[in-house]
């Protein structure tokens, strides 16, 4: 069955690397502020942190983010049905449709699994 967004595509922001951060809140806090927004979920894991950021007092404005802990990478995750617009609850849907969790138990996934392949 298809996934009510279609298909799933993750795309590199920056590399957080010349950015030191003394923990991952300070790293999420600061990567927040770029965009003047809020983080309305945030699942975090050893290895990765997922974000629904939102513009404040607009309830469909989220984007969402994953951070590689080890890599220190920022994506975009991008879908047909949806890129920028999410509700809460079509991002929790998404999350769950999709399996996000995944993405932030190894985010390391993301290099191979969505990316399309350069030549």
């Amino acid at each position: 069955m298809q996934p009510s967004l279609g298909k799933m595509s993750a795309y590199k922001m920056f590399n957080w690397r010349d950015r030191a951060a003394s923990s991952v809140e300070q790293t999420v806090v600061a990567f927040l502020e770029i965009g003047e927004a809020i983080a309305t979920r945030w699942i975090q894991t050893a290895k990765g942190v997922l974000l629904l950021q939102m513009v404040p007092d607009n309830g469909a404005s989220g984007a969402i983010y994953v951070f590689d802990r080890q890599r220190e990478q920022w994506y975009m995750l991008s879908f047909e049905g949806c890129e920028d617009q999410f509700t809460s609850e079509k991002f929790d849907r998404a999350f769950s449709e999709y399996d996000l969790f995944r993405l932030v138990e190894q985010p390391g996934l993301l290099l191979s699994e969505f990316q399309p392949a350069t030549a």
